[in-house]
């Protein structure tokens, strides 16, 4: 005589979802916090605009994953034969507002890597600094327009998770519609903020292997556009899948991978002068993070051009003679200027 058992609502991708989200917003995590200590201000004490959108930007983020969390435990990542239609219905409708706060959170994201190339981009380039405005704007515009498309694509809003009441979805078309379009924009938003620093930082007199590092780092942001890509092609299955339990499971994981690679991997330019400290050896130059622009209200990340077309590195000093490493200082530092021709 055989036993026949019923998996339990816990189960099926569940358990891979919440292992790959919990280890990338720990590290996201962490590199916030990092960026709170090392990174968060500028020389006169006031907190960087970067950092306040990636804060934001990760509560959010940690608020859709714990959310996806309890939706996990009401079967998401569970085939939809093994949980019965009130745990169908709570998953659903968690997995509802989870999209939505990561949605913001991707925005929050977005918007603080902006701000940084802000910070190296010199007043005397307006028109790019009109054109990162405009990125950020937009960001900010297509994202408030999916948010009630996607909630109020249902009649009653309710309908949306809860399938079996009266109801219907005539905007479900016009979801999926402007959910393409908000996945296809994203995808291009990530690729010109991972190239826009190469147009910059190619015209100033650094080292080849400085200008090098630096884009690098920036281009990072290609990665986080391969997760938008995958996100958008799974966008369809929001409504149209037979099995939502199990099926929505892709479109969380890349959704939130997609944001968290982003904190990560914008993260790490702020922090390179941290993360010079602690792996590269000693005797090596120590080069100071927070060097004044042409804006003196703007901090940069690798150097400055001032008023009279020079790149200007503070601060530069044996990592043997450093004596104050907290704020990244040194009691011995000198500073030179390299005239270079006006960059237009």
């Amino acid at each position: 005589m055989t036993v026949e058992t019923t998996p339990s609502l816990y189960g099926g991708a569940g358990p891979l979802l919440l292992a790959v989200c919990w280890t990338e917003a720990v590290v996201a995590t962490a590199l916030v916090l990092l960026r709170a200590c090392f990174a968060g201000t500028t020389k006169t004490g006031r907190v960087r605009w970067d950092f306040i959108f990636v804060a934001i930007g990760t509560a959010f983020g940690l608020a859709s994953t714990a959310l996806s969390t309890v939706a996990v435990l009401h079967g998401l990542g569970q085939h939809i034969e093994y949980v019965a239609f009130p745990n169908i219905w709570e998953m659903l409708k968690l997995t509802w507002f989870s999209i939505v706060a990561g949605l913001v959170a991707i925005v929050g994201c977005k918007i603080a890597i902006v701000a940084l190339l802000l910070q190296v981009t010199p007043d005397h380039e307006p028109a790019r600094r009109k054109l990162l405005w405009c990125v950020g704007v937009l960001i900010t515009l297509v994202s408030v327009v999916q948010i009630p498309i996607s909630i109020t694509q249902c009649d009653p809003i309710s309908h949306l998770w809860e399938r079996l009441q009266p109801g219907s979805c005539p905007r479900a078309g016009l979801a999926a519609r402007f959910g393409y379009f908000q996945g296809a924009f994203a995808v291009t938003v990530d690729v010109f903020l991972a190239l826009y620093p190469s147009t910059i930082i190619w015209s100033l007199n650094m080292s080849k292997r400085a200008k090098t590092a630096f884009c690098v780092l920036m281009a990072g942001g290609l990665v986080p556009a391969s997760a938008a890509v995958i996100r958008t092609i799974y966008t369809r299955r929001l409504v149209t899948t037979a099995d939502p339990t199990y099926e929505l499971y892709p479109f969380m994981l890349w959704a939130m991978t997609e944001g968290y690679l982003i904190i990560i991997l914008g993260s790490i330019p702020p922090l390179r002068h941290v993360f010079q400290r602690v792996f590269l050896p000693k005797p090596r130059l120590a080069y100071q993070s927070d060097i004044e622009m042409v804006n003196p209200k703007l901090d940069p990340i690798i150097g400055s051009l001032d008023r009279k077309n020079e790149f200007k590195v503070a601060n530069i000093s044996l990592a043997e003679d450093d004596e104050s490493h907290d704020a990244g200082q040194s009691s011995k530092s000198s500073s030179y200027s390299i005239p270079i021709a006006q960059t237009r």
